[in-house]
Parts: structure tokens; sequence; C-alpha cells
């Protein structure tokens, strides 16, 4: 009689185990699915943040807009042979403002050009040079010394060296770059955006 209870015992022990085993095993796959979908949820809610963020930064500021910047072959040459050097002039005119500074950012193709020399135009500036990417970036304020005004009138601020070293017809660029921009900054410390103009070379 005690055997029968014990195998009977043993028998509901078994089945008690088998049930326990199956609700913990489909606990955890409810678990596992509503963990996916959150995640799945979590992943199309920041694809949609992502979609609706702006990918572009403005970067000419509401500012007046004043003068030209201009970049000119020196000898105005439209074409220049590969392997030659030629220079570049960045020709400003500033209107009626009185220049305190100025920044420049020149794009180029860096795979067809070597800059070789960045030569300051008028010394009354002090200029400080960055070589980015696909760029040159240049910073220009007023020697603590100079006290005379300046005003730009068709003046050749800065001169460019290059060496052209592939065939091809390339753009020299003044237009705004991500957050960069070339600006002229007055003595009342406004800054103020001119017209650019572009040189385009053929490269023989």
């Amino acid at each position: 009689m005690m055997k029968n209870n014990m195998e009977t015992h043993t028998k509901y022990t078994k089945i008690m185990l088998i049930v326990l085993a199956l609700l913990l095993l489909g606990g955890s796959i409810v678990g596992y699915l509503v963990i996916n979908s959150k995640k799945g949820e979590g992943t199309e809610n920041a694809r949609a943040q992502r979609k609706a963020e702006p990918t572009v930064i403005p970067t000419r500021l509401p500012h007046p807009i004043n003068g030209i910047m201009e970049l000119k072959e020196e000898k105005k040459a439209t074409s220049v042979p590969v392997g030659k050097p030629f220079v570049i002039q960045l020709v400003a005119t500033s209107g009626n403002s009185k220049i305190a500074g100025y920044d420049v950012v020149m794009t180029y193709d860096k795979t067809a050009f070597e800059r070789q020399a960045v030569q300051n135009g008028d010394t009354t500036f002090r200029i400080f040079t960055f070589d980015r990417e696909n760029r040159v970036s240049i910073s220009a304020t007023k020697q603590l010394q100079s006290t005379q005004i300046t005003q730009f009138e068709e003046t050749p601020i800065l001169s460019f060296t290059f060496l052209p070293k592939k065939k091809g017809r390339f753009t020299f660029s003044l237009k705004p770059l991500g957050q960069e921009s070339s600006k002229y900054v007055d003595d009342t410390a406004q800054a103020t955006y001119p017209n650019y103009k572009d040189l385009v070379l053929e490269i023989q």
C-alpha cells in the first residue's frame, strides 16, 4: 500500500515539475517577444527621429550682404599646363565697411592641385591658415599696432600658389561649406557677407 502511495506521489511530482517547466518556458517566450517588440518600436522611433533631424546646417547667418570677394588667376589666364605653378589672387572689395578682420574658405580638388604657398597681401593683417580635407581656411585679424582705417577696393588681400597635377576642368570656390563662410568683420565686430566670384581653370 505504501509502495503504491509512493509511486502515485512520484507520478504527481513529475507531472507538476513538467507543468512548472512548461509554464517557465512559456513565460520566457512571452517575455522575449515583448522585449523584442519594444526594441523594434524603439528602433523605428529612433529611425523616425533621425529622419526628422536636419542633415544640412545653415551656414550663412542673417547678416548684411556687402562687397565682393573674387578669385582671379594672377595673369588672367583661363588655362594652365600640368606641372607649372600658378598663382590665384583673392581680390576684395569691402564697400563702406571699416575692416578689422576677415575669414576665407576656398574649396578645390586636392587630388588635382598641390598648394605650395599662401601669401598675405596686406601686412596690416595677421593671417592664420588651416588646412582642411577639401579646402583651405584662413582667418585674418588686424595687427594690434595698426591704427589705420582699412577699406578694400579691388585689393589683392591673399595669393595662393598651386601646382597642377592632372588635366581637367576645375573650380576654386568661396561658397560657404559646413559651418564655415567667407566674410568680412568690421570695427564694430559686425559680420557682413560679400558676393562671391569663383574661378574655373582648364588644366592642360
